[in-house]
Parts: C-alpha cells; structure tokens; sequence
C-alpha cells in the first residue's frame, strides 16, 4: 500500500490525542491529514485508506467515505461505531478484547512524546500531575505540582515531562461529579460517574506511563490495566492514601529510583514513535 493513498481524518485539534494519533503520526510517516471535515465530500477522492481519530463525521458520511476506501477508527475515550469500518485500532489489550465482536481490532500502543530520545538526568526528584482536570486526583502529604493538559501543545508537554522527576500517574472521581449535572438526582450522579470512571479506565491508554518511560522517569501508577500490560516493572503501584509513601522512598532510595530508571529507559525502546510508525506501516500493507 503506498502511503500517499493514506489519509488521516481527526476531529479537533483542540484534543490532545488528535495531535498525537493523527497530525504528529502522519506527518511521521509522510502521509496527508485533514481536520474537521463534516461531510464525506469534503474528503478527496484521492485517498484509500482513512484513519480516523475522533472525527466530526456523522453515521452517513462514514457510511459514504466507507464505500470509497478501508476506514480504519482509532478508540480513543469513546465507544467507536459498530458499522461501516473495516479495522479498529485498540491502544491496550483490554480494549482490543473488549471490541472484538465489533470486527477486526489491532493492537497498536501509544508512542511517547519523547521523540527526541534526551532522557532526563537521574537526579531529578521533583513530582509532577499532570492530565485532564476532571480526573484531578485528591494528593496529599507532599509538594508536588499540578499542571492540567487541556490545549497543550506535544511541544508544551515535553517540556513539563523534561521538569519532571516522579511522575503521579494516578486519578480521581471527585471532580466528575462537575461534569454529572444532567440531573439532581445524587444517587443518578454518582452512577453516571463511576460508570464514566470505568469506561476510562477500560479505555486507559497509558500514555501518561509510557511518557514516563520515553523520558527514563519513575513513577508512582494507578492500579489500572494498560500500566501493568506496558510498564509492569517499571512504576510503583499506589493508592491515594499511600502515594506520599511511595513518593518519599523514590526522593530517597537512589537505589530505588536507578533501578526504576533502567526499566523505563529499556521498555521506553518499544514506543519511540519510529517504532509505532512501523506497525501502522505494517497494518497498512494488510489492507
């Protein structure tokens, strides 16, 4: 398959993950990208192959762009549409088994932001959150810093990964409550949440670990599955309530810290995104 049929298609660029899976991929791979189109006619005739993550196409324009080529839909976040796309691409094991009945799904990971291969020096200790407010987790017990990823840029984001020392890859429910207020019904709220809380979870990508791992940084995860299928041995698993533990023992166990370092540094190999560009370009010569 020659490249140059492949185009693809995101939503807005507003969302991180459009940027990463879509622009930053594409133009790794010298493929074309189109953002925001609505309408299957907005799209050029030229195309074959159309990946897309999180577009603004509604059922019948994919019923339409899926008559002209192979539509290849990226879950991200959302549960994808059950018809019209002939692969679905799954960020972890979980989500490609969870959307196996829907048809063919690949596994292919996401690569982290560290594009450049710099690692950060070992004697950085400095914890840092960072993700959407929403999942704002309740930490407490130590200085750490707090930045939110809502319109950063990859080139913002490496910058805070390049200041981070220990990285706090951990969530929390009370701040989707704020986002539950289609009803005044508590007990209704609080389903809405943890179902929202599940589905995430499901759905988890692991980016924040693999960052992690791509800058050589050890951290402090969640008890979730995409962090133990990418970096089993290279992050400590943590609740809320002991995370401050776990924090203070990375800040002074240098033994520790080194030995987290040099599983981050190996496993980090597998998702350099020269090394996730091969398995899109291996996907592409199947169709």
């Amino acid at each position: 398959m020659e490249l140059r049929k492949v185009l693809f298609l995101g939503g807005s660029i507003g969302y991180p993950s459009v940027q990463i899976r879509c622009v930053d991929l594409a133009r790794r791979l010298g493929c074309d990208f189109q953002l925001g189109a609505h309408t299957a006619q907005e799209i050029p005739d030229k195309y074959s192959i159309f990946v897309c993550v999180k577009p603004r196409l509604r059922q019948t324009e994919l019923s339409a762009l899926a008559r002209r080529g192979c539509v290849v839909w990226d879950i991200i976040d959302d549960l994808p549409p059950a018809a019209n796309v002939a692969v679905y691409l799954a960020s972890s094991s979980l989500a490609q088994n969870l959307f196996s009945k829907y048809g063919r799904v690949e596994l292919i990971p996401h690569y982290h932001c560290n594009f450049e291969g710099t690692i950060n020096p070992p004697g950085l200790r400095r914890p840092v959150w960072l993700g959407s407010r929403h999942w704002l987790p309740l930490i407490q017990g130590f200085p750490h810093e707090t930045i939110f990823v809502e319109n950063l840029r990859r080139e913002d984001i490496v910058q805070v990964f390049r200041q981070t020392g220990i990285g706090l890859n951990l969530r929390g429910l009370r701040n989707l409550l704020r986002f539950a207020n289609h009803t005044a019904d508590r007990r209704k709220q609080l389903n809405f949440t943890r179902k929202m809380f599940d589905k995430h979870i499901a759905l988890n990508t692991g980016i924040k670990l693999i960052n992690c791992l791509g800058f050589g940084i050890p951290s402090i995860s969640s008890d979730e599955p995409a962090y133990h299928e990418f970096g089993e041995n290279c992050t400590l698993f943590s609740n809320l309530r002991d995370c401050a533990k776990w924090v203070r023992a990375l800040q002074h166990d240098d033994d520790l810290y080194s030995d987290l370092r040099r599983q981050c540094l190996r496993q980090g190999k597998k998702f350099h995104i020269d090394a996730i560009a091969n398995k899109y370009r291996t996907l592409f010569a199947s169709l």
